[in-house]
């Protein structure tokens, strides 16, 4: 990923946010925060980071706190859509 979007940090943090939310509604809290904590470590080691290390400044702590909140709502929402019932495969009822 850091191939095609070393030069774009803005669309990399998008796909990777992407991810984020993605692994985080199929998932527990423990597992939406390590997922966040693994996409911001890429982030502010491949991305912004010089020669791979890891850059922990302003700029990079905002973007896991955003991570974290990402990975927080997905993980309520997977668990509303759970209780709801909304994304279960039910069968159709007898007409």
């Amino acid at each position: 990923m850091t191939t095609f979007t070393g030069a774009w940090p803005v669309l990399s943090l998008l796909l990777l946010a992407a991810v984020v939310v993605v692994v985080s509604l199929r998932t527990t809290i423990v597992g939406a925060g390590l997922a966040a904590l693994q996409c911001w470590g890429l982030y502010a080691t491949f991305l912004v980071g010089v020669r791979g290390d890891l850059t922990v400044d302003g700029h990079t702590t905002r973007v896991l706190a955003l991570l974290a909140q990402l990975a927080v709502l997905a993980v309520v929402a997977g668990a509303a859509i759970r209780f709801t019932g909304f994304a279960t495969e039910r069968p159709a009822l007898p007409s």
